[in-house]
């Protein structure tokens, strides 16, 4: 009998110990890459880089256009939609540098056309392949906007396999705000609406020229393109910076506010999550653009 206990007593202790080694082995831990797709949120960049065409003398365009290449190269954006890319030499130093990371390019928009006029400046780089549905040219312009063929750009892809559409433009810039308006309401009913799907978000990228402390007009800009903002997650909160920014000040603006915007439409479907962001992009002490670059995180 006790040699039979003391049998049962080292398969217990046997059966225990095997238990605690078991329990001490560490989880296994998926990083962030390993992680599945769909677990992941897709990250755009809308940004006005200020890269003005040849025609306009700026020192430094082209090394400017470099350390952009180097500060988006830290970064890990989905899809980037710029503004003011009209210089034809910045966008190619930008495409050398970030085309194995952004294979796909599109625009600039309204570019291919023969007239004394540059393009829209709307130019979109991505890392998954997107078909371009159509573009639009505004027949509404004054001032200097005159001189480029300014408009917008609407593209469709899948995100983990779930379609989307992100449209890029460029409004009427000052205080012509029924100018905008018609630029608006043109980008509404010739693009958004005309390609408008139940269940397929559209996201609307740009400087929008249009100050959100300004009540009235940003409103009426939501209005009019049917589409939701949303609160600002970064310490920064404004993308035009007259306080700190010195590319800015050489316009004579003193204060801070928000031209910029990515803007949705739900069209039906349900945003898991959706967080935006400013990103202040810098050199060093050097600032590479008059805006700030606005981000957009979603999940669908």
């Amino acid at each position: 009998m006790k040699l039979l206990r003391n049998i049962i007593f080292l398969f217990s202790t046997m059966v225990l110990l095997f238990h605690d080694v078991a329990s001490a082995t560490p989880p296994v831990v998926v990083s962030e890459e390993d992680a599945c797709p769909e677990e992941r949120n897709m990250k755009i960049l809308s940004w006005n880089i200020y890269m003005l065409p040849k025609i306009v003398p700026q020192k430094g365009k082209l090394e400017r256009a470099q350390a952009i290449v180097d500060e988006i190269r830290k970064s890990e954006f989905d899809i980037i939609v710029f503004e003011e890319a009209f210089l034809k030499g910045a966008r190619e130093v930008i495409s050398n540098g970030l085309k194995e990371i952004y294979p796909y390019a599109y625009g600039p928009a309204n570019g291919e056309k023969f007239d004394i006029r540059i393009s829209s400046g709307v130019w979109v780089l991505s890392k998954t392949k997107l078909k371009l549905l159509n573009t639009v040219q505004f027949r509404n312009c004054t001032g200097n906007d005159c001189f480029a063929r300014k408009g917008a750009m609407l593209l469709e892809g899948e995100w983990n396999g779930k379609p989307f559409q992100i449209l890029g433009t460029h409004l009427q810039a000052d205080g012509f705000d029924r100018i905008r308006e018609k630029q608006m309401d043109q980008i509404y009913l010739e693009l958004l609406a005309e390609n408008k799907k139940e269940g397929v978000p559209q996201i609307i990228c740009g400087d929008m020229n249009t100050e959100s402390e300004m009540k009235e007009h940003y409103c009426a800009m939501l209005e009019c393109l049917d589409a939701e903002d949303g609160d600002i997650s970064s310490i920064e909160k404004c993308s035009y910076d007259g306080v700190n920014n010195p590319i800015a000040q050489s316009f004579g603006v003193k204060n801070k506010t928000n031209y910029d915007y990515i803007l949705v439409r739900n069209n039906g479907i349900k945003m898991k999550s959706m967080k935006r962001f400013v990103s202040v992009m810098k050199k060093g002490k050097k600032f590479l653009s008059d805006h700030y670059g606005v981000v957009c995180e979603l999940k669908f």
